[in-house]
């Protein structure tokens, strides 16, 4: 595995020195101290999100600079950039080094110069624009939230719960995410004896930008894939697997209602990814009823999502799970579902989960016919 850069990504780092309080005999003071450190994690978006607005990372990318260089690039003051400047180098966003002059260079490291970006690969500009649209006004009104969700089983169905236009500029800025969601995907199949077969097929269901699609073909080249989604997003995907090199043959996107509209069978390979989190218990039934309706005979279906897994209580991923239900509740609903839920569910399908795999942000579940093998 590789090491993580050091000097990189300290927001992991307390901003409490809680070595300053452990011989302090006053359990609520050490108490509101952790709470404090919570309350201010907005701070970091605020930051982060302020300086993209300003240009400051556009500056940045274009090499070293003092505040004073930045802020007349950016038209702002240089005290304010400053300030940035320094609160960016606290979150371990940007380098400080003192120049020998009276005024520091900053400096933005190489693997985010793509970051905010609107056409880097894995750019955070769509989630800069979620968050500015929508999430920012939403979390304010959670409260409100929480008294009025109607969300229910009898709700019509819905590939996701935000409009049309937020979901455009969403679907690139969780295109990070899939790297490592692929890898571990890729090996369970591998072990599971998936990848033996002549000329797999996919079929990616709300492909989005069909980013975990185009790893997948590179990860088997005999595999082929089609990418199901809403009219406005299919080119996105298929400019994307163009620019990843991947030729029309392997990756065809369909346009069309994955509610309404047939998928087709046949497929050894179908891909919901963050899909389930956005369903009802009841449409959860109805999306795995069709998934196994396409599926070969020895297919597997592969959920990546927020999956909570009880045997793990403390995990990373159980508590961005929690975390992250709270954000769909605010931002038009969703939920995180357990480990045994998803079991119920594929059992009313007639399938059974054979492998759970744990990812950064994500679990990924894999499943097949009910008949098949012993799990593994």
């Amino acid at each position: 595995m590789r090491p993580v850069p050091t000097g990189l990504f300290a927001t992991s780092a307390p901003l409490v020195d809680t070595a300053a309080l452990a011989d302090l005999d006053d359990a609520e003071s050490r108490a509101h101290h952790h709470l404090y450190e919570h309350l201010i994690g907005l701070w970091a978006p605020g930051l982060i999100e302020a300086c993209h607005d300003l240009g400051i990372f556009t500056a940045l990318r274009r090499g070293p600079a003092s505040a004073t260089d930045v802020a007349d690039a950016v038209g702002a003051d240089p005290r304010a950039v400053r300030v940035l400047l320094d609160g960016l180098q606290a979150y371990g966003i940007v380098r400080r080094a003192e120049s020998g002059d009276p005024h520091p260079v900053y400096l933005l490291p190489a693997e985010l110069h793509q970051a905010f970006s609107p056409d880097g690969l894995y750019s955070l500009a769509g989630k800069i624009s979620h968050d500015r649209g929508i999430a920012w006004d939403a979390w304010r009104r959670l409260a409100d939230r929480a008294r009025t969700d109607t969300r229910s089983d009898g709700a019509p169905p819905r590939p996701n719960q935000i409009s049309e236009d937020d979901y455009t500029a969403l679907v690139r800025g969780i295109n990070f995410w899939a790297p490592p969601i692929v890898h571990r995907l890729a090996g369970a199949l591998r072990e599971s004896g998936w990848a033996a077969r002549t000329a797999p097929t996919l079929l990616d269901v709300g492909c989005g930008t069909g980013i975990y699609s185009h790893l997948l073909l590179r990860e088997f080249p005999e595999l082929t894939a089609h990418g199901l989604d809403a009219e406005r997003i299919i080119p996105i995907a298929e400019r994307q697997a163009a620019r990843l090199g991947l030729a029309p043959s392997r990756f065809r996107g369909r346009t069309g209602d994955f509610w309404n509209d047939d998928w087709g069978s046949g497929y050894d390979l179908v891909l919901f990814v963050n899909i389930f989190h956005l369903q009802t218990p009841e449409l959860a039934c109805a999306l795995l009823a069709k998934a196994a309706g396409s599926l070969a005979a020895d297919g597997v279906i592969a959920i990546a999502d927020h999956i909570v897994d009880d045997a793990e209580p403390d995990s990373p991923q159980n508590r961005f799970s929690r975390l992250f239900a709270v954000s769909m509740l605010a931002t038009g609903g969703g939920d995180a579902f357990t480990v045994q839920e998803y079991d119920r569910w594929l059992a009313s399908a007639r399938l059974r989960r054979f492998r759970l795999v744990n990812t950064p942000m994500h679990r990924v579940l894999l499943a097949r016919r009910a008949a098949g093998p012993a799990a593994a």
